[in-house]
């Protein structure tokens, strides 16, 4: 069993070595499909944040009449706070709103001055609601029509990034789906040639294989280098992936950090802890698809 073993690997690198450009293109097919599947993987988890970065910021102001009482305020508070759609509501007084506002036009002393001539603070208080994602900003308006506050209000706003959010699903959809047929391309032209590698060894030996099958070598004996060389493919091209994959995350990470205003994407700390099942599924893929491409490919010279 050992030195059968020992002879189908060692039967396997002489095959590629042998095949040696194919093998290389082989390799490099397989690597450039790996390279597809990280990229959307990447992807999917910038878009994540993204969407979560922008839904933190998404929020509905509510102003009420000016000489609305403090109690109907707490009381609207207190109602959208019990909402689960809810993540945070923040109460403004009219006289924060009036110190904000003089605040961000201090410098314009028209405005300031007609605020002078009104006397007193023509705003009202204001409740800041942020809801835990996009899709609650319907429900949040439609909870405002409460019948109990509904004529203290005086105008409703929300902020423009649900239509942000929606861009950025519609372009990370679009990009998954030209990165899958991508994918999909390089992995087809990687079985033809796994299959046509296979099949020019195969022709090479096929004189060696008639005679290893008429003196009785198994089906299996004899498949075992071609799938043993199989493996090798998948494994360097996994291999070679890994080894492109983990500078470029380094690399872009910060940048990624810095334009979400210093949040981390976690990235490079994602692959880390995930590398083990990331590259293991992907090698476990590879190795099934080109085992079965070979399998394929060898049916005719098992027959004797």
């Amino acid at each position: 069993m050992l030195t059968s073993s020992i002879r189908s690997i060692r039967f396997a690198f002489q095959s590629f070595g042998r095949n040696f450009w194919l093998s290389l293109i082989t390799v490099s097919m397989l690597a450039l499909t790996l390279v597809t599947v990280n990229l959307l993987l990447v992807l999917q988890i910038v878009a994540t944040k993204a969407v979560s970065f922008a839904e933190e910021r998404i929020e509905v102001s509510v102003y009420f009449h000016s000489g609305t009482t403090e109690d109907r305020i707490k009381g609207a508070s207190g109602y959208l706070q019990g909402l689960p759609q809810v993540r945070d509501v923040q109460v403004i007084t009219a006289e924060e709103a009036l110190a904000r506002f003089k605040e961000r036009h201090a410098a314009d002393a028209t405005i300031l001055a007609a605020l002078d001539e009104v006397g007193g603070s023509p705003f009202g208080p204001t409740l800041v609601i942020k809801g835990k994602s996009a899709d609650d900003i319907p429900l949040i308006l439609e909870s405002l029509d409460n019948p109990q506050f509904r004529d203290d209000i005086r105008e409703k706003d929300f902020s423009s990034y649900e239509d942000i959010v929606n861009r950025i699903r519609a372009t990370t959809e679009r990009v998954r789906l030209f990165g899958i047929g991508l994918a999909a391309v390089f992995l087809l032209i990687a079985i033809l040639i796994v299959f046509n590698t296979v099949r020019i060894a195969l022709f090479v030996h096929r004189e060696e294989i008639a005679i290893m099958k008429l003196v009785g070598a198994t089906n299996a004996f004899v498949r075992s280098p071609f799938l043993i060389e199989c493996f090798l493919y998948s494994l360097l091209a996994v291999g070679i992936v890994a080894g492109i994959v983990f500078p470029v995350v380094a690399a872009i990470d910060p940048g990624l950090s810095a334009f979400f205003g210093g949040e981390s994407v976690g990235l490079l700390v994602y692959f880390q802890k995930n590398w083990l099942p990331i590259f293991g599924i992907q090698l476990a893929a590879l190795t099934v698809i080109n085992m079965v491409s070979t399998t394929l490919a060898m049916r005719k010279y098992l027959k004797v």
